[in-house]
């Protein structure tokens, strides 16, 4: 991404840590209880069903996360936290007049519609494998690519970004959003001794047994220098668990957050758990119902970047 004065330097933005005030209120209406969704399905899929969730068949085994209609649901979930974070944006990059773009791992598709509407041309959705050792364009094809929320879908980061790299033209933009699935907070109200923390060492063990490991923010800047990118920005956001903050906006993430990973963490949880450190469905369901309360609690200050 651009907005470095110079292009031979990385440069990461991280919010103040006002944003990042507790709420000592106690509001009912923080806590969302449903929301509807609309999720794209295709019929052009086979799939695999393990433990009651669904799985995609396309190069079985290699994605741990499912893609029924409850795993959609977050993924759109997380789409909307992603609107209230980047104040309705699509994207960070400033593009100009794009033709050509590459959405990598679309999920439901509602990003690349909805850009599609900003960028009016045909959508098509293919089905293909980015770490495919050579992608199906040539090289120097698109103006901007895409990616959002890939982590467990990739064992090599650095080479995936070096194709994006090849395949993008002089002056176009590649935007990585990311996250950094680890529970943490500022104040230590996170403890060591918190069913969250457990999670997050076990769901990184998981995933780098699983050949998918989880980077740290870090690390994507070192690759992106790495392929070659310059006038690279990284913008650090912190996602609340729960709607704790004071901050009006990362309030309402939290409501989102907290909707998300309710629903949702089970199936991030499942695949990892049980085919990267080989436990039991029953194991992993259990520690979900020791999650759930903490991920309500507003005592603890945890959040996600």
């Amino acid at each position: 991404m651009a907005g470095n004065d110079d292009p031979t330097k990385p440069m990461a933005f991280s919010p103040p840590a006002s944003l990042l005030e507790p709420d000592d209120r106690s509001n009912q209406d923080d806590y969302p209880s449903d929301l509807d969704s609309a999720s794209i399905s295709s019929s052009i899929l086979d799939y695999e069903f393990e433990n009651g969730r669904r799985y995609h068949a396309y190069k079985a085994g290699s994605y741990p996360l499912p893609n029924d209609e409850q795993e959609l649901e977050r993924i759109d979930i997380k789409h909307h936290v992603c609107q209230l974070l980047t104040g309705g944006n699509l994207h960070l990059a400033p593009l100009e007049n794009p033709k050509r773009i590459l959405d990598i791992g679309t999920g439901t598709g509602i990003w690349a519609i909805e850009m599609a509407e900003q960028v009016p041309d045909n959508v098509r959705f293919e089905i293909d494998d980015c770490e495919a050792k050579f992608w199906t364009w040539p090289e120097n094809y698109f103006d901007y690519i895409h990616s959002r929320f890939m982590i467990a879908s990739i064992g090599n980061w650095a080479s995936m970004i070096r194709k994006a790299y090849k395949h993008i033209k002089p002056g176009g933009y590649f935007e990585l959003q990311e996250l950094d699935c680890r529970f943490v907070s500022d104040d230590n109200t996170l403890l060591d001794s918190h069913n969250l923390t457990y999670w997050s060492h076990l769901i990184t063990e998981a995933a780098t047994k699983y050949n998918r490991p989880i980077p740290r923010y870090t690390d994507y800047l070192h690759w992106f220098e790495k392929a070659g990118f310059t006038d690279i920005r990284q913008v650090i956001f912190k996602c609340p668990t729960n709607p704790w903050p004071k901050n009006k906006i990362l309030k309402e993430v939290g409501k989102f957050q907290l909707l998300a990973q309710t629903g949702g963490l089970e199936g991030v949880s499942l695949g990892l758990l049980t085919r990267g450190l080989k436990w039991k469905a029953e194991e992993v369901k259990v520690l979900m119902a020791k999650i759930r309360p903490e991920l309500r609690d507003r005592a603890i200050h945890s959040y996600q970047t």
